[in-house]
């Protein structure tokens, strides 16, 4: 920004003037690199790994593409650019890499998930899922996945280490037991089912 800064001085212009009008030049320059980006990934990127899945024989990555795990993972672009350029911005730079953390954080969290879904979608393709399903498991592992996650949201927006918010894990257990209070017992039923081998038919004949 300084170097947009120095142009702007050649003008003879008030130095309060060039100060906001530097901020906004640069605004809009990240902006604009944030947009191309997006458009290419999207446009572009996306579109040849869509047609490449296509023409595969593997099944699985067709899942993926169906469970847009892909175009999730062009979302993280333009938040990597905003955390590169927030240097440009001294005052709000620690604010602005807090908030592009945390956003990349979420995604991460989202990606997780789609990639769970289709990890269970290649699995019931297979015919031991009709007798050993694995979806409780993989509600449980979300849950592990975004308790972790919020932790560390929480301690990057606050500056803190994510250990030190462990200490309050305890509280934080009893709400996503909760939360998630129906996917725990959902799973719990299941195991019940799988173990006593009635997986298959799904009756307790």
């Amino acid at each position: 920004m300084d170097f947009i800064r120095r142009q702007l001085l050649k003008f003879e212009l008030d130095p309060t003037l060039v100060e906001y009008l530097s901020i906004i030049i640069m605004l809009l320059f990240i902006a604009i690199i944030c947009v191309l980006a997006n458009l290419i990934t999207k446009k572009v990127v996306i579109r040849i790994i869509t047609k490449v899945v296509r023409k595969t024989k593997f099944q699985w990555d067709n899942m993926l593409l169906d469970r847009e795990v892909f175009h999730k993972l062009s979302h993280i672009v333009p938040a990597f650019i905003i955390f590169y350029f927030a240097f440009a911005f001294p005052k709000y730079q620690f604010l602005i890499e807090r908030g592009a953390m945390a956003y990349l954080i979420i995604m991460g969290l989202i990606i997780i998930n789609s990639l769970l879904n289709a990890g269970n979608d290649i699995y019931q393709t297979y015919e031991i899922s009709k007798v050993k399903p694995v979806k409780g498991y993989i509600q449980v592992v979300k849950i592990i996945v975004v308790t972790l996650g919020i932790i560390l949201v929480i301690a990057n927006l606050m500056g803190k280490s994510p250990l030190l918010l462990l200490s309050g894990i305890g509280a934080l257990s009893a709400v996503l037991m909760l939360v998630f209070k129906d996917s725990l017992l959902g799973l719990v039923a299941g195991i019940q089912l799988t173990s006593n081998g009635y997986g298959s038919s799904g009756r307790l004949d």
